[in-house]
């Protein structure tokens, strides 16, 4: 009787134990699962990055012809707006604030601040911003 009552035991046992090495299994796979997404999320933020910062890249080296005021601020007015709106869509924060800087400069430019007796010293700033903006998008600092 002994027997059949540790077998009869053994036999219920199985089946929890059973279950316990699956749930084992299933919080594994859950946190595999979860280990992927963010890899994932990871992944689409870099490409988010990059995809900005081909953009940026484009946008920011716009030099301006100081010679023909009309056609100047029209087009630091559209440059403007153009990486105002890129800085609003990036979620990397550095390139975001960079952008905005490059566009206060445009604004700058658009607004009749600077002109071709200014130019220069404007010029050498927005390279630094330029500058900026591509070791942010390269990844180095400095």
């Amino acid at each position: 009787m002994r027997i059949r009552g540790k077998l009869a035991v053994l036999a219920i046992s199985l089946p929890l134990f059973a279950g316990v090495a699956a749930c084992g299994e299933l919080q594994e796979a859950q946190q595999g699962v979860e280990n992927a997404q963010q890899g994932i999320e990871s992944a689409q933020r870099g490409l988010e990055t990059a995809q900005n910062c081909a953009k940026a890249t484009g946008l920011v080296n716009f030099v301006p012809n100081f010679s023909d005021q009309q056609q100047l601020r029209e087009q630091a007015d559209s440059k403007a707006e153009e990486i105002g709106k890129l800085a609003e869509q990036t979620s990397d924060q550095a390139l975001s604030d960079a952008l905005r800087d490059v566009q206060q400069s445009m604004q700058q430019v658009s607004t009749g601040e600077v002109t071709i007796e200014n130019s220069a010293e404007w010029t050498q700033h927005k390279l630094k911003q330029t500058e900026r903006v591509l070791r942010i998008c390269s990844g180095t600092t400095g």
